[in-house]
């Protein structure tokens, strides 16, 4: 299994369905891992995943590029869900829609010398997805 192929079966599971959600996560990340410049440990990772799959289901993860260099991988995928649960965004928290969204991340990862994901920079294209969500109509004309 590729670390692509690893981090996204990572996140494509609730942490709550696994019986040690922590101990996966330590596979494929070091403790802490810098996202974005803030340092995270494991047990802030599975709660990014939880907070993601209480507020989206029926997730699909589609792979639109990948690149690789020594020490590096860029990751680029499309992640579409349905909004069944609250979601926190930057407009604030946001009650389920039902709607269908599908947005774009892209994850810049830097490996440690044993391959586990020491840091990422990360963009997520939040507009489209709020956009989708119906909050931005009154907003954007």
């Amino acid at each position: 299994m590729t670390t692509v192929e690893k981090l996204l079966a990572l996140w494509d599971l609730p942490p709550d369905s696994r019986p040690d959600a922590e101990a996966e996560f330590a596979t494929v990340y070091t403790d802490p891992v810098r996202v974005n410049g803030a340092e995270l440990g494991l047990a802030d990772l599975v709660a990014r995943a939880r907070d993601l799959h209480a507020a989206f289901t029926r997730h699909e993860r589609e792979v639109l590029e990948v690149v690789e260099a020594p020490g590096k991988l860029a990751v680029a995928f499309r992640l579409t869900a349905d909004h069944t649960g609250t979601w926190e965004t930057p407009l604030g928290v946001l009650p389920p829609t039902g709607r269908r969204i599908s947005g774009t991340v892209i994850d810049v990862l830097t490996l440690a010398h044993d391959g586990r994901v020491a840091e990422i920079v990360m963009v997520a294209d939040e507009l489209s997805r709020l956009r989708q969500a119906g909050v931005l109509g009154q907003l954007v004309r």
